[in-house]
């Protein structure tokens, strides 16, 4: 059965990791056990790259390069059972996140599986991207002659969401290694990714209301990962301000804020970002309001506990629900597969 397979990719996903750069949330015993040859065999050519490339890197010996590396393991193949076939076939990729979060992740792609030929890419895909071919070889294997890209990632401007991009030949240089790309003989569909969805707000709005008691009286904070670079981050900036706005007329908070750490950036200077969200709390609260945070994270990953120890001893309410756990996110799911079909 279905569920039955879905179940044995949910334990094949404990061999992924999802934290980024800057939190990392392995044990020294899944780490030994993840040393592959294949970051060892790097050059010094693509370490002077990832430094280039990667802000935080540059302060890394070729060690600590490794070891970052090792942790960003990739897996892909197909969440639909061998039965499934059709012209069309969906291809999620995402950028992995705890043991939890990839089954959270799993279990969305369930209904639309049942549908379409469905495979997946887990991973940040900086040192290869034969996950996301495997995925799309089982695909074609299934039949698909158009296949949609639904990026499950809530940023269109990070380093990632660009990896992709080189991956898929739809931008010249890479954002991490440059690597082989992925072929296909299907139609590939660049679809949206959530980032900018109003099911979004909507899903923000109900994690604000389940800590609200008194929204004239309330601020509300977004908090966000962020991209890296001051332009990049402008932008994502702004789709989380048409968000804010929604979520304060819809919810009747008396104002709504956001922000991002931009997680990757070195300490001193994502210190500076949650310096910010502190102020602003801090500020709320010393004129009588009460503060509730919601995050645009997707699921209960490193990341959304790094924000939470951000904002911690401040008084705010933090509400650790992910994007994903919620039921909406499979209206989107759905919707963003409608959308690139017509």
């Amino acid at each position: 059965m279905k569920t039955n397979k879905i179940g044995r990719l949910l334990l094949a996903t404990l061999l992924v990791t999802g934290f980024g750069f800057s939190g990392f949330a392995w044990s020294k015993e899944h780490h030994s056990q993840h040393q592959g040859h294949q970051h060892h065999q790097m050059t010094p050519e693509q370490f002077a790259e990832l430094r280039e490339k990667i802000e935080i890197y540059r302060g890394y010996s070729d060690e600590q390069i490794i070891d970052s590396m090792s942790r960003m393991r990739n897996l892909g193949g197909m969440i639909s059972e061998a039965g499934v076939v059709g012209e069309t076939g969906i291809l999620a990729l995402a950028h992995g996140y705890s043991d939890q979060g990839n089954a959270q992740w799993m279990e969305k792609f369930g209904p639309i599986s049942g549908k379409y030929p469905t495979g997946y890419g887990l991973g940040m895909a900086m040192m290869s991207a034969d996950h996301i071919q495997k995925a799309i070889d089982g695909l074609e294997a299934a039949g698909a002659k158009t296949i949609p890209v639904l990026r499950t990632e809530t940023g269109d401007t990070n380093s990632l969401n660009y990896q992709w991009q080189y991956i898929f030949d739809r931008r010249d240089e890479a954002s991490y290694l440059t690597i082989p790309r992925v072929t296909s003989n299907a139609e590939i569909i660049w679809g949206p990714s959530p980032t900018a969805h109003p099911i979004m707000n909507k899903i923000m709005l109900d994690h604000a209301r389940e800590l609200s008691t008194d929204p004239a009286n309330e601020l509300v904070v977004i908090m966000g990962h962020g991209p890296m670079t001051p332009k990049e981050n402008e932008m994502d900036l702004a789709i989380m301000a048409k968000h804010a706005e929604a979520i304060k007329v819809n919810g009747g908070f008396r104002d709504v804020k956001y922000w991002n750490v931009q997680d990757d950036l070195p300490p001193d200077k994502r210190a500076l970002n949650v310096a910010k969200v502190r102020d602003w709390i801090g500020d709320a609260r010393g004129r009588g309001m009460e503060a509730i945070v919601v995050t645009n994270v997707l699921t209960q990953s490193g990341i959304m506990k790094r924000l939470q120890n951000d904002v911690d001893g401040t008084g705010a309410k933090f509400n650790d629900t992910g994007l994903m756990q919620s039921p909406h996110f499979s209206d989107w799911i759905e919707a963003a597969v409608e959308e690139n079909l017509r």
